[in-house]
């Protein structure tokens, strides 16, 4: 039998870990750089490394606060070493570790197939949302006259400008990663394609900025008849007003040597589809996003605000993290609230911890799951009323890039 040893790296396996996260994901190895040792856990056979797992310490949003997230990443298991085990092992590993230094009580990732995490109590949070328009498509049929101007930023002088804009958008929002500059420069802020230009434009009222967007256009628009030959992909929009909104969409539908504007992650409930002419122009598409677990269910419900008073009660069926399988109750009131075990107790319902991720993010309402079946044995007609009251968030889970 083989010698199989579930571990983090060590500072000297770093460089074997990135090399095969790289070659069995098939993205740049300058991507697979910066991570701790400590941030990792492998499953190695007989001293080689076939599978790689790494999680970086994030602050997420969760219906407003910011908590600590654990945000998986480099999973990948060589070709001849999968469909035996090591990433259940070492996913494992990684939730006990979080149960007992408490620290973290949530993991999050992008899937590669949902169904994979699925069988590991992740659950759906978030949606990802594209457009794609013609320029001459951008017409309001409620314009706003707005009061401030477009004028464009340095990002090495005026980067305070974008923190600052961002910081008040994600105040209260729910899934919104904090930015450090290094997550800048690797997502909105990267590099734009060969012959591309990038460009920075901020809306300001009185030298209060209250808008960006950062957009990248050049040549690369596929078509078989005459006309404009480039596309404008935006790779960043961030917008505290109406006002600014539609000033900023003003100035990238104006080009008229773009064929169309790309935005590959808009959020769920952005304002502009009420505000097109036409926003069936937009050519929306909507996939997933990222996938969350809660690790220490007791820990993570505890975090984020509920906006009324009330008591959920549930059954938890968690076989993979045992130490949250049985009888909760959740008592949230707007100034906080506290999970407690009540095994033994009636409950309202039974779930599992996918579902019961996805409603602690507000990615659907307990009416929702319900229909869909991932409720059971529910005790009334009034609970799935009380949970969608009780679970309600202010803002639909949006996370606004893929730079983890």
């Amino acid at each position: 039998m083989p010698n199989v040893e579930i571990r983090p790296a060590t500072a000297e396996e770093m460089p074997t870990v990135a090399r095969e996260a790289s070659r069995q994901l098939g993205n740049d190895p300058a991507m697979f750089a910066g991570l701790s040792p400590d941030w990792t856990m492998c499953a190695l056979v007989d001293g080689q490394v076939v599978t790689t797992y790494g999680f970086w310490p994030l602050q997420v949003r969760f219906n407003g606060p910011a908590v600590p997230v654990d945000g998986v990443t480099w999973v990948s298991t060589h070709p001849a070493h999968r469909r035996k085990g090591y990433l259940r092992a070492v996913t494992r590993k990684h939730f006990e570790m979080i149960h007992e230094r408490k620290h973290v009580a949530i993991a999050a990732l992008h899937p590669a197939w949902m169904s994979i995490y699925q069988r590991y109590g992740y659950g759906s949070i978030t949606q990802r949302t594209s457009y794609a328009i013609e320029p001459a498509q951008v017409q309001f049929h409620h314009p706003l006259e707005a009061r401030g101007s477009v004028r464009e930023v340095d990002m090495e002088t005026e980067f305070g400008l974008l923190v600052d804009v961002y910081r008040r958008y994600r105040e209260e929002r729910n899934g919104l990663v904090h930015r450090g500059r290094a997550m800048w420069d690797a997502g909105p802020a990267s590099a734009p394609p060969k012959d591309h230009r990038q460009v920075i434009l901020a809306y300001e009222e009185d030298g209060d900025p209250l808008g960006y967007v950062i957009y990248h256009h050049g040549a690369g628009y596929e078509r078989d008849s005459v006309g404009a030959g480039q596309y404008l992909r935006i790779t960043d929009l961030v917008a505290l007003t109406p006002e600014a909104i539609q000033a900023l969409w003003r100035v990238v539908g104006g080009y008229d040597n773009v064929a169309q504007i790309r935005w590959d992650n808009a959020p769920v409930d952005d304002p502009l589809v009420l505000m097109l002419a036409e926003p069936r122009m937009l050519n929306r598409k909507i996939r997933d996003g990222i996938m969350a677990r809660l690790v220490n269910v007791d820990d993570a419900l505890a975090q984020r605000p509920y906006p009324v008073a009330s008591e959920l009660t549930f059954d938890l069926v968690d076989a993979f993290c045992e130490w949250n399988a049985g009888r909760w109750a959740l008592t949230t009131d707007p100034e906080g609230a506290e999970a407690r075990r009540i095994d033994g107790q009636g409950v309202d319902l039974r779930l599992t911890p996918d579902t019961l991720a996805s409603l602690a993010f507000g990615r659907y309402s307990a009416s929702e799951a319900h229909r869909a079946g991932l409720l059971e044995d529910i005790r009334d007609a009034s609970v799935l009323e009380r949970w969608d009251a009780v679970l309600r968030t202010k803002y639909p889970p949006h996370e606004a890039e893929h730079t983890w």
